[in-house]
């Protein structure tokens, strides 16, 4: 039975939840790694919640920010004692907590239109409209009388909208799950990100221009014209600022880094592939150049090992730890 459908012992998930918070606190010290191994390998329930906490991560959208700082909490102390004990929650209750919310994955699976991991997607809409979606994107196409709409469930939409051939012709939107994008004549890109507690959608106009309509804020709506990029949650948008070099390279299938953090670079990189993948601290400044092939992520890294000071640790298939070489 898969991980993902176990039921998952709480003591298994509490010591996953352990484990999981010291993988992110740096390199394991020989003597750890010899330890997490053993622990793995002497019940089967461990291997089964640790999955679990793979598979956790992979959903919440790489790391939590709050394991993040966790790993470096005073062992005793009550940030990380709560951290503990939701992560292990989550670890225990999986898909259970995750159906009981109606802003989580269900959504994106129930979804008409899907792309898997690492998979780009080039298509038409019947106005003409030319869509591209990106890795572990979900959405519905709903086209009526009145609007052209495109709902978007999880991950990121390029939009380039062709003229409305209708009589009014009929406006072009893309929701979130926290408003609404409208197209002004454009080409633009929208993500869900932030996690999936916490969503935030971001966009970003490389033609023409966009209002943003947060859920919760009538009076909020923000025009972003070509060149600029913000992002929302359901209460107010954000500052915009420039658009991000190569921001829309991922459309042509490569990603184009010039001076870029190997911890940006990894994060992008992580997008496309399955499991953790982890970038310490102590190497995440190095500057990276290059133009990478993102339906191979897992040569990405192998060129990254090549080019720079760096190691990869592989923990497990799923679990990848880059390192200072």
């Amino acid at each position: 039975m898969s991980a993902n459908l176990t039921a998952i012992d709480p003591r298994a998930a509490r010591a996953a939840a352990q484990w999981l918070v010291r993988l992110h606190g740096g390199a394991l010290t020989p003597e750890e790694e010899q330890a997490f191994q053993a622990w793995r390998a002497s019940d089967p329930a461990h291997e089964s919640a640790w999955q679990r906490a793979e598979l956790v991560c992979s959903t919440l959208g790489s790391v939590p920010p709050a394991l993040r700082r966790t790993a470096d909490a005073a062992p005793q102390s009550p940030q990380r004692r709560a951290v503990l004990y939701g992560l292990a929650g989550l670890i225990a209750a999986g898909p259970a907590l995750w159906l009981a919310s109606h802003s989580l994955p269900w959504q994106a699976w129930r979804a008409t239109i899907r792309t898997a991991r690492g998979e780009i997607r080039h298509m038409t809409l019947p106005d003409g409209t030319q869509l591209v979606l990106n890795t572990d994107t979900a959405i519905d196409v709903r086209f009526d009388g009145a609007a052209r709409l495109v709902v978007l469930h999880a991950g990121e939409l390029h939009v380039a909208t062709a003229h409305d051939g209708a009589v009014p012709a009929r406006p072009f939107f893309v929701r979130s799950s926290n408003g609404i994008v409208r197209a002004l004549g454009t080409h633009f890109s929208v993500r869900l990100g932030g996690g999936v507690l916490a969503p935030r959608t971001q966009v970003a106009v490389s033609e023409g221009a966009v209002e943003i309509q947060p859920n919760e804020a009538p009076g909020a709506l923000r025009r972003v014209d070509a060149g600029r990029q913000g992002s929302f949650d359901d209460d107010a948008v954000s500052a915009l600022t420039p658009l991000a070099p190569h921001a829309a390279g991922w459309v042509q299938g490569v990603l184009i880094a010039e001076r870029m953090p190997l911890g940006e670079v990894l994060a992008q990189v992580a997008r496309y592939r399955y499991g953790v993948l982890r970038c310490d601290p102590a190497c995440a400044a190095m500057p990276v150049d290059g133009i990478f092939q993102l339906n191979d992520p897992d040569n990405i890294l192998l060129l990254l090992q090549r080019s720079l000071p760096i190691r990869l640790a592989r923990r497990t298939r799923y679990w990848i730890s880059v390192e200072a070489a």
